[in-house]
């Protein structure tokens, strides 16, 4: 009996890359999103933390100019921060529907592997029959002689 070759093994294996590449596009996109967020919070906290000492001391002007100019440039860095984190959203969902894609390639390669080896077991049972056949055949010639 013969050993099933897959024609396509290599198309598959390169559908199977791209589909594990993706993975870890997605996945590295996830951790910057986390990282982003808990940076985010940070300047959150930060904000918060100013605001409460603000009303703790006696306030001179310079202060309040100081403060006032923090808080804007924390402001700022949120919105940065905000814009990064909806850019990879954004690129995490094209990402995903890419998986997707690679994912369903590599369901259709897994079915067309299956189907073709279900073939050549038929092909195969059907050429063994057939020698089979023609022993037994052979051995009822030589028994009538």
């Amino acid at each position: 009996m013969t050993k099933f070759i897959y024609k396509f093994e290599a198309i598959k294996r390169v559908k199977e890359n791209l589909e594990k590449k993706a993975q870890k596009e997605v996945a590295q996109i996830e951790l910057e999103i986390d990282k982003l967020n808990k940076e985010y919070n940070i300047l959150l906290e930060e904000e918060m933390i100013s605001r409460r000492r603000e009303f703790e001391k006696s306030v001179h002007i310079g202060d309040i100019k100081f403060k006032k100019s923090y808080e804007s440039n924390l402001s700022k860095k949120r919105s940065l921060i905000t814009e990064k984190i909806n850019q990879l959203n954004n690129d995490k969902r094209i990402k995903l529907l890419e998986l997707t894609q690679r994912s369903k390639e590599h369901k259709i390669f897994d079915s067309l592997e299956e189907s073709l080896h279900d073939d050549f077991k038929l092909e195969e049972k059907h050429a063994e029959s057939v020698y089979t056949d023609e022993l037994a055949n052979q051995k009822f010639i030589r028994q009538k002689k």
